[in-house]
């Protein structure tokens, strides 16, 4: 359910850390806000183009803190940026919901052309990114790591399990090289992140308690599911 960071590293032979927060001077400042008024002026991409086949239903609609999947997360987002949308192959399976739908350039290549076709749509320098099936991301993390998005090209989540390519954001400067690294065939967003300036912003170790899920939870089963309640 994690990711690991293959043997394709940025030119130092890593990826940076950015500290918690927690860990910085004046950090009740910082982790309470950036001093930025919402929405934050960036765009919220959830991505939606998984074929959920080991669920074997649509990830986005599981029931979840009384609406859906999709639904939580886009009314989380909504409250912090100024822009929010999904990306996905199908999008008149979401006809019925008022949200924004953008589809997928190139159908059935995974996570990266979902990242890609929402940049190339976003009114804004840096996007939040994040799959459709991690519910237990929460605004303070979001924030947290929005507050961060300055001086690099990518800051994605890192834990002691590895990193999450697909919970981080991403800048415009992205564009060039999802559009070479999807023509090259890559379809590893971890893999790709070996390319651009990326930097990891290292969960806090208060939100990963033993006995808790952590937020970076991601739900790729029934049984991943039934361990939310």
């Amino acid at each position: 359910m994690t990711s690991e960071i293959p043997s394709i590293l940025p030119k130092d032979g890593r990826i940076k850390e950015l500290e918690p927060v927690s860990r910085r001077r004046h950090h009740a400042l910082i982790e309470t806000s950036s001093r930025e008024t919402l929405p934050l002026p960036v765009t919220g991409i959830v991505l939606c183009g998984g074929k959920s086949s080991r669920m074997g239903r649509q990830k986005a609609f599981l029931p979840y803190a009384g609406k859906t999947f999709i639904e939580h997360r886009f009314q989380s987002m909504k409250n912090l940026f100024a822009e929010v949308f999904l990306v996905t192959n199908h999008p008149d399976s979401y006809s019925h919901l008022s949200i924004d739908v953008v589809r997928d350039i190139i159908p059935d290549r995974g996570p990266l052309v979902g990242i890609l076709s929402g940049l190339l749509v976003s009114q804004f320098d840096h996007a939040f990114v994040i799959a459709c099936d991690m519910p237990l991301v929460d605004n303070k993390l979001m924030r947290q790591m929005a507050s961060r998005r300055w001086g690099t090209d990518v800051l994605v989540l890192a834990h002691p399990d590895g990193v999450e390519p697909l919970l981080g954001i991403y800048s415009k400067r992205c564009i060039q090289p999802l559009e070479e690294a999807v023509f090259a065939g890559i379809r590893n967003a971890a893999t790709f992140l070996g390319g651009v300036n990326a930097r990891t912003y290292r969960l806090p170790e208060s939100d990963s308690q033993q006995g808790k899920l952590p937020a970076y939870f991601n739900v790729d089963t029934p049984q991943d599911y039934s361990a939310l309640f």
